[in-house]
């Protein structure tokens, strides 16, 4: 072999590792893209799972049996939280706040859960409400150590009477 075809030679290798690192490369950033994405998924299904739950619930302790058209015969905003009930037991929808999960029964990864529920009014439902109002928001966070993302989901459950 002379040394025109031991360059080539040499060159022919460079350029085949160069390749094989970049298909292994793409396949490897697949991969992570669809593993993040199929937490993405789970973690958006658990979060929206417990704000449907907490919606089937009663708007306050006090609105469970009898219709109110005071605001402040509601729970008072320091005091959201479980009476003395325990989860799935919750009778009301602030019962849910302060509430934390760890879901470790999914094949793929393990998830903490944690919400938190607020007296929000119109027409800045960003800013928590300091006294009680019509209106509470959920939040419930998922995340986990197998994802690099966390997700935030929020909804307002408003109290009507008829």
């Amino acid at each position: 072999m002379n040394t025109g075809q031991s360059m080539l030679a040499i060159f022919a290798m460079i350029l085949l590792s160069t390749l094989v690192l970049r298909v292994n490369n793409n396949l490897l950033t697949t991969n992570e893209v669809m593993y993040e994405s199929k937490f993405g998924v789970l973690a958006t299904s658990l979060a929206t799972s417990i704000i449907e739950e907490a919606s089937k619930r009663a708007f306050d302790e006090v609105t469970s049996g009898n219709p109110i058209t005071d605001s402040t015969l509601l729970t008072l905003p320091d005091s959201l939280l479980a009476e003395d009930e325990v989860y799935p037991d919750f009778d009301d929808f602030d019962d849910f706040n302060n509430y934390t999960r760890t879901v470790t029964n999914l094949p793929s990864a393990n998830f903490f859960i944690s919400c938190s529920v607020n007296y929000v009014s119109p027409p800045n439902l960003e800013s928590v409400s300091l006294s009680q109002t019509w209106h509470k928001k959920i939040t419930v966070t998922v995340s986990s150590p197998s994802s690099k993302d966390t997700i935030r989901l929020s909804s307002i459950y408003s109290y009507w009477f008829f």
